[in-house]
């Protein structure tokens, strides 16, 4: 990476430097009703009920009669995300300035933490005591809802410095108006409200990885945006396997309803749910272990900031497969859009050239690749010309502009066939 420009990083610390909120650590220290009322009051804030003056007032109070060295204590406890030193001393050694800003840690903390992590500031909320003992009042910058502008436009006339020059790493909503104003904001496993709004995203526990966005900012070399293309490629031929891989899994349904159709049908119901429900949570920045994980191996980029549908209408058109139809008929429609949308994906994607008039999302070399695997699968549950026709229907259904294919295949198959046999 070439520096041509002095930047001033900013990092959130609450999900971003530390893997939890230190203000629910708080709570949970002060005992479980705290930490249930502070729960709550959290829920308020992310739905945009409470400003963040709100939220500071209602959790100190609880904190009353904690002690300075409970605050220290918990703050040593925190878990920081992976190579965070690391990554603040290699934005240094490029010349950068990092400032670590939180208006949920008091000002005490931040003080060491940025001294932790050898940044230049650390800045958070002002949490009077006396003697010694947590009063529940809060003050400074940072307790207003437009402290962080103020925190950092400072920053900037110090160092002789724009909002051009700013890059903001952040994963919750209090984060947004700093957003707005820098060049460039970077989610990191953020909330949905980030995760619409920030330039770039990051969704891992390895701090390193916000390094490449920061590069892309620096006005990188053409070698350098060369050989981030070639991974760009690459990583795209391996997700779109990795995701037709996990797509390509639902030809095992009919074997297993085959054995047990209500336990496949019950499994499935659960699987799809659960999955609905981890996408929820990935949006907000929360990762549920082994789903997430390969959920994020397998979305495609535009998919980051959104809800991922495919695999719920995919388990949909199944299910419903599987209830309205034979045997024989939900069998082979399920391999239909198991194996043969796979392979007209792939072959889509990366082959593709010759658009089809009426859809042009999809291409006539992907099509054609459906209408043959369609026909292999078919000639394995149906006579040769029925097996023709039939490939031939599903094809043209593909093809349609229909948003939800993973459902519309298999029962606008497994109607016609219901037709015809």
């Amino acid at each position: 990476m070439v520096n041509h420009s002095k930047k001033l990083i900013v990092f959130d610390t609450d999900g971003v430097i530390f893997k939890s909120q230190l203000l629910l650590s708080f709570s949970r220290y002060s005992g479980t009703v705290n930490y249930i009322r502070i729960l709550y009051v959290c829920f308020l804030f992310s739905i945009n009920f409470i400003n963040i003056r709100e939220l500071l007032e209602k959790s100190y109070v609880l904190f009353r009669g904690l002690k300075e060295e409970d605050l220290w204590q918990v703050y040593h406890n925190m878990k920081q995300v992976k190579y965070a030193e690391e990554t603040v001393r290699y934005i240094r050694d490029k010349g950068h300035c990092v400032a670590l800003i939180s208006s949920g840690v008091p000002d005490f903390l931040m003080k060491h933490l940025s001294g932790r992590l050898n940044a230049d500031y650390g800045y958070g909320i002002g949490v009077k005591m006396d003697n010694g003992v947590v009063t529940g009042k809060i003050g400074g910058m940072l307790s207003s809802p437009d402290g962080k502008v103020k925190i950092v436009e400072q920053l900037l006339k110090v160092n002789k410095m724009t909002w051009d020059d700013v890059i903001v790493v952040a994963d919750d909503r209090n984060n947004l108006d700093i957003m707005e104003l820098a060049k460039a904001s970077i989610g990191f496993n953020s909330y949905y409200p980030v995760r619409k709004k920030a330039k770039y995203l990051v969704d891992s526990h390895d701090l390193r990885n916000v390094l490449d966005c920061i590069s892309l900012e620096d006005d990188p070399s053409f070698d350098e945006l060369s050989s981030s293309r070639r991974h760009e490629v690459s990583f795209s031929w391996m997700q779109e396997f990795r995701r037709k891989g996990v797509h390509f899994g639902a030809v095992l349904v009919p074997v297993l309803a085959g054995i047990n159709f209500s336990i496949t049908l019950n499994l499935l119901t659960a699987i799809t749910v659960l999955f609905m429900f981890s996408e929820l949570l990935r949006l907000n920045g929360v990762s549920l272990h082994v789903i997430n994980p390969i959920t994020r191996l397998c979305i495609r980029t535009r998919e980051q900031r959104s809800f991922t549908i495919a695999p719920v209408t995919l388990s949909l058109g199944i299910i419903f497969s599987l209830l309205l139809f034979s045997k024989l008929v939900a069998s082979l429609v399920i391999i239909i859009v198991a194996f043969s949308d796979s392979i007209a994906t792939i072959v889509g994607r990366f082959y593709g050239r010759v658009k089809i008039p009426y859809n042009h999302g999809k291409s006539l070399e992907g099509s054609t690749a459906f209408l043959i695997s369609a026909f292999i699968c078919s000639i394995f549950f149906l006579p040769l010309w029925i097996a023709l026709i039939v490939s031939f229907v599903s094809c043209i259904i593909e093809s349609l502009p229909i948003q939800f294919d993973n459902i519309s295949i298999p029962l606008g198959t497994g109607l016609f066939l219901g037709l015809i046999i």
